[in-house]
């Protein structure tokens, strides 16, 4: 089960995720103007690597991180505990939940259900 992320490490690690492996000084760059401070970020890396969600390589006297979750993986791992936690592990009650609410209407739920039998044969 992986930890909970706060706002700033999502961020942080959706950066990672779209440019690949960088050094902090590298992940600055990318954040919009006022840029948080150089520890600031540095402090957010750290705890996305206790986390779990990075890690690091050692160059010289720096480290360069690179993301070692998938955001596939993520994406899952939200997904499965979102279900577990509010659907009592149903993804049939999440996808009534779905058309019960208008967010897809059955004709949306029966190309679903041909789609998914296509790909089953």
């Amino acid at each position: 089960k992986m930890e909970k992320l706060t706002t700033k490490e999502d961020e942080i690690l959706r950066l990672f995720w779209a440019y690949g492996p960088m050094f902090i000084q590298d992940l600055l760059k990318h954040f919009p103007e006022p840029k948080p401070h150089y520890n600031t970020v540095a402090t957010q890396v750290g705890f996305l690597e206790e986390k779990g969600y990075v890690a690091r390589e050692k160059f010289a006297n720096a480290y360069r991180y690179h993301a070692i979750v998938s955001e596939q993986d993520f994406a899952d791992r939200v997904i499965s505990d979102t279900v577990a936690r509010f659907y009592d592990n149903s993804y049939a009650s999440v996808v009534s939940r779905f058309v019960e609410e208008d967010k897809m209407d059955l004709d949306e739920l029966k190309a679903l259900i041909v789609q998914i039998e296509s790909h089953k044969r």
